[in-house]
């Protein structure tokens, strides 16, 4: 098997089973008595783990040369601690559960971006194509159970979960060492990389937009709920954005060579400041919604493909695993976690439509936050 195919179908499975999770745990988490705060906390774990976790993996990935042995261990782990939801619902098991599944977790997307990126070093612009097949996968997956959610009880969220993270096993185990996992080059500090203006601003920027997207990952589905939509209509609302983000991906290669990654990347975030003040206060009407989840294509394909990228241009390739573990454990894991822990402590105190505008401020904040640091390296040219 062609190792661009054995990526995909890794991204595949992974991204299915984060198509079943992300989107319906909240549903059960409230179907089993959990409150908005409970669900806030318990829904941020996953971003407290790529706090420290990330970091971790990655300098194990960088030191030793064989993150491809790491990933399948860590995949392994991972389904074996999630086998624990079935043993108990208080909210201390649960979250003694989800603290080490989640610790497992956080280890694959850097060391598969890292592989990936090792990858498509000569063509950058094939990231996305290998990407794509984990859209696919979640889209297979947040469509299918969504039907299925009508008919069965929300219990089949961890059924379904469960059976996807035996999938990511299964792939794991197929994907091989990287074909230059031996760096011979003079590596730059991480520290020193880390002082530069251009990648402070770049990690404030991604803390912004995880920020942004946690109330969206946390109670998106049981917003819609509130509203009235039927949990297949959730499903194909969380599908649309998935739909459009493919087509991005394929066409990467394109937008890369037309316009420079931080120009893409800046785009993000006007975007994201639109697409949340539209569900923060348009989304009982379903066109509303669905031009919001359009605007995915941006706040998270584009977002996501320049992102790595601009990881990957910043901390070099001898820091390349590193590079992407501290990327997203300020982005995704200390964002995602101030985010997360902000909305649910706020979702029932100021509702969902405040909630949803401070994301779209975070958005706001964050695309002025690049448009300043632009032109300040411009000025200094």
């Amino acid at each position: 098997m062609r190792f661009s195919a054995v990526l995909g179908s890794y991204y595949f499975a992974y991204f299915a089973y984060v198509g079943a999770y992300s989107p319906y745990i909240t549903l059960y988490l409230k179907d089993i008595g959990m409150t908005a705060a409970q669900i806030g906390l318990l829904y941020s774990i996953p971003q407290v783990m790529r706090i420290v976790g990330p970091n971790a993996w990655g300098h194990l990935a960088d030191s030793s040369g064989r993150p491809h042995a790491i990933l399948r261990m860590a995949a392994v782990c991972s389904l074996l601690a999630f086998t624990g939801m079935y043993f108990g619902s208080g909210f201390s098991w649960l979250f003694a559960v989800l603290v080490v599944m989640h610790f497992f977790t956080s280890a694959q997307m850097p060391l598969v971006e890292a592989i990936t990126l090792d990858h498509v070093h000569e063509r950058p612009g094939d990231y996305g194509r290998i990407r794509v097949w984990g859209s696919v996968g979640f889209i297979a997956s947040v469509l299918g159970l969504g039907y299925l959610l009508d008919h069965l009880p929300v219990v089949w969220v961890l059924h379904v979960s469960t059976a996807l993270l035996g999938l990511v096993v299964l792939a794991a185990f197929l994907v091989p060492a990287p074909a230059r996992h031996a760096f011979e080059g003079a590596r730059t500090s991480i520290a020193a990389q880390l002082k530069t203006r251009a990648v402070q601003v770049f990690l404030a920027a991604g803390f912004l937009n995880a920020f942004a997207h946690a109330a969206l990952y946390t109670f998106f589905s049981i917003y819609l709920a509130q509203l009235g939509y039927s949990k297949s209509v959730i499903g194909w609302m969380w599908t649309i954005g998935v739909l459009i983000e493919i087509g991005v991906f394929q066409f990467m290669p394109q937008l890369t060579r037309r316009f420079r990654l931080e120009t893409l990347f800046f785009s993000t975030f006007v975007a994201c400041a639109l697409r949340f003040s539209l569900i923060a206060w348009a989304a009982q009407w379903w066109w509303s919604l669905v031009v919001a989840q359009l605007l995915h294509a941006f706040t998270f394909a584009i977002y996501h493909a320049s992102a790595v990228g601009l990881a990957g241009k910043y901390f070099g390739e001898g820091n390349r695993a590193r590079g992407q573990a501290i990327y997203i454990s300020v982005t995704f894991g200390v964002g995602g976690f101030a985010g997360a822990m902000l909305s649910g402590l706020l979702w029932d105190r100021i509702g969902p439509s405040w909630t949803y505008s401070l994301s779209a401020g975070a958005g706001l904040l964050g695309a002025l936050l690049l448009w300043s640091g632009q032109r300040r390296s411009a000025a200094g040219r």
